[in-house]
């Protein structure tokens, strides 16, 4: 068991969508943002009215007043920025140093660990388009957290106060952990666009297409949640049925073509995901691999 420590003051290193909705989320909840900083004079005006605290141009002003200190930058430069003030002296004993990115691991903050500082990085999966759309989403979003245990009492504290729940991870395992979010979120994305491009071949627009599409949707997502994807599956690939496939595939190819090669390759995988699902023999699922050229 640890022993809670007075662990409140933060500091905002790149008070963008994601550094002003924690920080502003955080001073609601009695953490204090000692300073935070931003590139552009007219960001630092926003930054300053929302978390009420002096918004420098300089990281190392704000970092040096913090107990935890937040690299809330694009990801390209985080490194650099730890680096940087790494060398500067800024880090100390004591200090909790994080950042929130998805892709990368805790391993590029090794600078500010080496100062004595306990690192991790805090990774909300969720997106920020908007400090007041983060804020509305924020309740019930998981954090992935990853580095050093003796720390994570602090990543717990803040999860809590920020009413979401905490997911840890591997070290090694972040980058897994970021593609299969990246296959959830943003090839939801890619997947609905292909569906919308074949009906806007049939002349219907994407805001009806997506209209008549989404009570699908929503209900398909209900059943995976409620059931998991493997018996949520439907459809003609997890009933073998080769001439409606066969049918699928000429009709794309003939005026759809860019999207022949998305279709077959979600069906191979369907078809693996439907012989777990028992609804496929093995010869079925070859038969199914054979006209999708997998």
């Amino acid at each position: 068991m640890h022993t809670t420590k007075a662990v409140k003051k933060i500091a905002i290193i790149g008070a963008g969508n994601v550094g002003k909705v924690l920080g502003y989320a955080l001073k609601q909840k009695g953490y204090v943002p000692v300073a935070a900083t931003a590139r552009t004079a007219a960001s630092r005006k926003t930054a300053a009215a929302l978390l009420q605290c002096p918004v420098y141009s300089e990281p190392e002003k704000a970092a040096q007043q913090a107990d935890i200190v937040f690299l809330t930058t694009p990801d390209r430069v985080i490194k650099e920025v730890c680096d940087a003030l790494a060398l500067k002296g800024v880090f100390h004993r004591g200090q909790v140093v994080l950042h929130t990115s998805g892709a990368h691991s805790s391993e590029i903050l090794s600078t500010a660990r080496e100062a004595g500082a306990n690192v991790f990085s805090f990774h909300p999966l969720q997106t920020f388009p908007g400090v007041e759309a983060g804020l509305r989403a924020l309740p019930g979003t998981f954090f992935a957290v990853e580095g050093e245990q003796e720390a994570f009492w602090v990543a717990e504290e803040m999860v809590a106060a920020l009413g979401g729940k905490m997911l840890t991870i591997p070290t090694e395992m972040k980058p897994l952990y970021h593609a299969a979010a990246c296959v959830a979120c943003n090839y939801l994305s890619t997947l609905m666009d292909v569906a919308l491009k074949m009906y806007q071949v049939m002349g219907i627009g994407s805001e009806q297409a997506f209209e008549s599409l989404a009570p699908l949707i929503y209900g398909t997502l209900k059943n995976i949640g409620e059931m998991g994807p493997e018996k949520a599956l439907t459809g003609p690939v997890a009933r073998g049925d080769l001439p409606t496939i066969n049918s699928h595939l000429e009709i794309i190819g003939k005026l759809v073509p860019e999207l022949l090669a998305a279709y077959k390759c979600m069906g191979i995988y369907t078809a693996d995901l439907a012989y777990r699902k028992e609804t496929l023999t093995e010869d079925q699922v070859k038969q199914l691999k054979n006209l999708l050229g997998g």
